[in-house]
């Protein structure tokens, strides 16, 4: 079938809808989208009549989103957060600048509170980062260093292992405490964007012994949704370990279930064809350094 642009909707209006969402009303979304309250809702009507169906009720006092609504929500920002990243692999940037990939909950969990550390270091220099979870946009050709998920680095890519992963299903203390006295409380999953991610399915498949695995299931957006959710006391996550000690450590999370050691590392790679930049390699040294971020 021959794609034009009238089969698609005015991609600002995309934009507008999936900020409308995130900021749960038109009101909340307009500072961040730099326009009045009416444009948001004039661009979110523009979006329902190239649908034909309402996306929000507005008989209430908040704008409230439909079913159709809640259904496109999700494909919406995926397809847009692809679309960043894979518009940011092909944007000629400043050669100065070290460009670092990696997923999403590796960049919220580990990554960042490393790249502050080295921020502050003899060795700072300008570093942008892609957050990504489609694995084809950790393989660009514009990128320094990144950090991957799997049994090897992907071809074309060499580097050393980060941590071996081990998964363990984790709550706050107090969830912990009133475990068995909770036993509605949910086993909190998200979509498996890459084929060898684990989730609870495969976790209670090879713990089917678990009185865990007798639990109801809620999937939610993403890896760091469901983390986030657990450190709420909202249910139980899978915490990929070491990813995640920091968390473990402080004690704002505690294991609840019984450890899975997987075959997969997290790598810190780069291409074979391209030798790393001189201000790489301090990079490359703090992000390989035993010692935890300050």
């Amino acid at each position: 079938m021959s794609q034009d642009r009238r089969s698609l909707p005015p991609l600002e209006t995309l934009v507008f809808f999936n900020t409308v969402m995130k900021r749960g009303g038109f009101s909340a979304a307009a500072p961040e989208l730099m326009v009045s309250q009416a444009a948001v809702s004039k661009r979110i009507r523009q979006l329902e009549d190239w649908l034909g169906t309402p996306l929000f009720d507005r008989g209430a006092r908040h704008a409230v989103p439909t079913d159709t609504a809640r259904r496109l929500e999700e494909p919406v920002r995926l397809a847009l957060d692809y679309l960043t990243a894979s518009l940011d692999t092909a944007r000629v940037t400043d050669t100065d600048t070290l460009h670092i990939a990696a997923n999403g909950a590796v960049s919220m969990f580990w990554l960042y509170p490393r790249l502050q550390a080295f921020a502050t270091s003899p060795d700072a220099c300008n570093v942008s980062v892609l957050t990504a979870d489609d694995p084809s946009a950790l393989t660009a050709d514009t990128l320094d260093l990144a950090i991957h998920y799997g049994e090897a680095p992907p071809q074309g890519w060499t580097g050393t292992p980060l941590f071996d992963e081990t998964i363990t299903p984790a709550a706050t203390p107090a969830v912990a405490t009133a475990l068995a006295d909770n036993p509605d409380l949910p086993l909190l999953d998200y979509p498996r964007l890459g084929p060898n991610w684990i989730n609870w399915r495969i976790w209670c498949d090879r713990r089917a012994d678990s009185p865990l695995a007798d639990r109801p299931v809620e999937t939610c957006r993403s890896y760091g949704h469901s983390i986030g959710r657990a450190l709420a006391g909202e249910g139980i996550a899978l915490a990929s370990l070491p990813m995640l000690d920091t968390l473990v450590t402080s004690g704002r999370l505690v294991p609840v279930g019984a450890d899975l050691k997987t075959t997969r590392r997290y790598w810190l790679n780069h291409r074979l064809a391209a030798p790393l930049q001189p201000n790489a390699i301090p990079l490359q040294r703090a992000l390989l350094a035993p010692s935890s971020p300050s």
